[in-house]
């Protein structure tokens, strides 16, 4: 399975900033403008393979449930294909049920601060997976500080969310329009992202940006190119970052 280079990775003077050791008003934190830019998908199966992963929102939304089953795109199902065990938490009750009755096992009720489930919660898990749900959470800080704590035993946290400085959101301002899910709470970037998940308590390692906005007749050309050469145009070449729609963020417990 194919491997994938972070964009960034977090070194001594980005981590003084994220503990708070070091403060500046207008600091500047550079990074490659150019970036290999996998989809979503094919990162968390490279990084997810052969592991233990407990899988944060393993439902989706509920109404959309068996339609990525029948096409085979719904997470749940695709990392338990891959991984060594995948135990998936929801708290949304009826699209538990509904994962059951489509015959994807180890899928359960949970409620982060109200639930109490000591065979899931005492596990040790590789990865500790969160995708596309942070946004969706009024204070991420408190949320991601009580999973270090009820899964202290786990290695590793994944956090999957859009990219704020993504082209599309630059084009839509323009615009004077901010496209957006109605449920969502913030947008991240790299930074602020990272400094999230250390103000929970984590050690921030490393981030890709993933998944290719809409592409241009050029990129049509170039993508058909590398797809003649039997070649993944998008995982081969190196594209302006800000045409990733998608962060995905690498932590240690």
């Amino acid at each position: 399975m194919k491997t994938f280079d972070p964009a960034i990775k977090t070194d001594s003077h980005l981590q003084k900033f994220l503990s708070g050791q070091s403060f500046s008003n207008f600091e500047k934190f550079r990074f490659n403008k150019k970036s290999y830019i996998p989809k979503r998908i094919d990162l968390l199966e490279s990084l997810l393979v052969n592991k233990s992963i407990l899988h944060f929102g393993c439902c989706d939304h509920e109404n959309l449930i068996e339609e990525k089953v029948a096409n085979n795109s719904h997470l749940q199902e695709k990392l338990a294909k891959i991984s060594k065990i995948c135990i998936g938490i929801d708290n949304n009750k009826a699209g538990i049920e509904k994962l059951k009755k489509l015959n994807i096992e180890n899928c359960y009720y949970y409620d982060l601060f109200e639930s109490n489930i000591e065979e899931i919660e005492n596990q040790m898990y590789d990865y500790v997976l969160l995708g596309e749900i942070l946004e969706h959470i009024a204070d991420p800080v408190a949320f991601l500080s009580m999973i270090r704590l009820k899964f202290k035993n786990s290695k590793n946290l994944i956090i999957t969310v859009p990219n704020a400085l993504s082209s599309k959101n630059i084009y839509n301002i323009k615009k004077g329009i901010e496209e957006i899910n109605t449920d969502h709470k913030y947008w991240f970037t790299p930074y602020t992202l990272a400094k999230v998940i250390t103000e929970a308590g984590f050690k921030f390692e490393s981030l890709y940006f993933v998944d290719r906005s809409k592409i241009t007749i050029f990129d049509k050309i170039i993508k058909w190119f590398y797809y003649f050469r039997k070649l993944d145009a998008f995982a081969s070449r190196k594209w302006k970052i800000h045409k990733s729609v998608g962060l995905v963020a690498i932590a240690k417990f």
